[in-house]
């Protein structure tokens, strides 16, 4: 199979194992969101926030090392994945007393305290399960993560609306969260041994030393802890600065930008052996690669960045209609253009870890979390959750950046101008040729340059969305944003 078909292999795969978990959780949502409130949500909010840095620094960057590693040498796949296990195991213990001290020092309330406490089990779980995600992507296996992906979503969906109805609150929550971490190793455990390996306990070089992979994960640790910290921090900032309330608008604003990032991540994901092994032959392969990788994926992103804007009031209104949360539809609106943002900077990460610079992934780590520290800083207590927001997209552009400083001038570099300009200029003409085709032909919908027309009913609002739909291929035809050689690719893909 080529590279692209694998990529296109690997990423419906993992999108649909992540974001069958994603749906799910999101009528959840829609469950929890009337039953917790403002305040619920913000506790909810705040939890996985502290404890996914935890889990960050548990992982210690060896996720994509390891794949990397094992899709060079297959022979190695024990040795490299019992290391990983025993330095994850460790550094879980370590973060798991963190948490312990943490909530003491705090003062915070019992209930606070049981929710981030019994969450911080999940750092454990959640390592052992993201080593095997390595394992099975490093052998193009991805079809057994989704499996245990699905049956992670549906255990949690099940428990957790059975246990909201019966009464558990927030706490309900939390255990049907734990549980289906444990489904999940259940079932893909099984499959990574019987369809991966060979599960040798010494490779040609013998074992894996912990200090060896430690010392060759730490820039990535550094650089993936910082990466957290900045997309995690505005959470914990906004509990400690505005309280419950406040962070629980802002959660549910900003759901839509971290449930769509999972985009541009499983892509990076399904893409990334591939990229390993043609950046061992040629760095003008895995450039153009690149170059194909970020075209395609913001083809897709911008688009849905801009539908999400449009359509932002009646998503917060299908979790909530009360009226509680109507400072999220601004949250939501404003937050979602990090989306294209991440999705640059996703394919340039993987350019860099194919060429073996990943020593520059501490600056670009640490530069966008200072950035993002200070601008919450000073954005929160003048702006509230929409400074925190502002922050968020203007820390992604500056990782973004950073990214661009240390690629430019190697020959991984792809080209940027038709990747990054042309899906975004073929977008606003897009929509500028439909609206300007509506404000003709149909006055009455009031069909304006910001927005669909929400409140003419359900035709006039997909005969808007359809027809800027159709209009998009051509303006992408029309600036050569894809060619003859896209399309050929297409039809092979079917």
């Amino acid at each position: 199979m080529s590279a692209t078909k694998n990529i296109a292999k690997n990423t419906i795969l993992l999108t649909v194992g992540m974001y069958s978990g994603r749906l799910l959780a999101l009528f959840l949502r829609k469950k929890m969101s009337p039953i917790l409130g403002p305040d619920g949500i913000g506790l909810w909010t705040f939890a996985l926030s502290i404890t996914g840095i935890m889990q960050t620094i548990s992982n210690f960057g060896l996720g994509n090392l390891i794949t990397r590693e094992i899709s060079k040498s297959r022979i190695m796949t024990w040795p490299l994945f019992w290391t990983t296990l025993k330095i994850r195991w460790m550094l879980s213990a370590v973060c798991i007393s963190a948490l312990v001290g943490y909530t003491q020092v705090s003062g915070m309330a019992e209930l606070n305290q049981a929710v981030v406490l019994l969450m911080g089990l999940a750092i454990f779980i959640e390592g052992t399960g993201l080593a095997c995600d390595s394992v099975l992507q490093a052998h193009e296996k991805v079809q057994f993560q989704t499996a245990g992906q699905i049956a992670s979503a549906v255990l949690y969906f099940a428990l957790g609306w059975w246990w909201l109805s019966a009464g558990y609150g927030i706490m309900g929550l939390v255990w049907a969260n734990l549980a289906s971490r444990v489904g999940r190793l259940i079932i893909m455990i099984p499959l990574m041994i019987k369809r991966t390996g060979p599960w040798q306990r010494q490779g040609p070089g013998g074992s894996i030393n912990i200090r060896y992979l430690m010392r060759m994960g730490f820039p990535i640790f550094l650089a993936t802890t910082f990466a957290t910290i900045y997309s995690q921090i505005d959470s914990v900032m906004l509990m400690n600065m505005i309280g419950d309330a406040g962070t629980g608008i802002y959660g549910q604003g900003r759901q839509a930008l971290s449930v769509l990032l999972l985009l541009p991540w499983l892509f990076g994901l399904a893409f990334f052996p591939s990229m390993a092994r043609y950046g061992q032959k040629s760095a003008a392969d895995a450039a153009r690669l690149g170059e194909r990788a970020m075209r395609f994926i913001l083809v897709g992103i911008v688009p849905i960045s801009l539908f999400v804007m449009f359509v932002s009031e009646p998503i917060i209104n299908f979790f909530e209609n009360s009226g509680r949360f109507e400072d999220s539809i601004m949250v939501m609106k404003i937050g979602v253009w990090g989306l294209p943002l991440h999705a640059v900077a996703v394919v340039f990460n993987r350019l860099l870890m194919t060429a073996e610079k990943e020593k520059h992934f501490i600056f670009i780590g640490l530069v966008p979390m200072l950035s993002n520290f200070v601008l919450n800083l000073v954005l929160i207590p003048k702006f509230s959750y929409f400074g925190a927001a502002i922050a968020t997209v203007v820390s992604l552009m500056i990782n973004a950046g950073m990214h661009v400083v240390f690629l430019y001038g190697t020959e991984f570099m792809p080209p940027m101008k038709r990747a990054v300009l042309g899906p975004m200029l073929a977008v606003g003409a897009s929509w500028a040729a439909a609206a300007g085709i509506l404000k003709f032909l149909a006055p009455s919908w009031n069909v304006g340059w910001q927005g669909l027309p929400l409140d003419k009913g359900w035709g006039p609002f997909l005969i808007s969305s359809v027809l800027m739909l159709l209009i998009y291929p051509v303006f992408l035809w029309v600036g050569r944003v894809l060619r003859k050689d896209d399309l050929n690719l297409l039809r092979d893909l079917k």
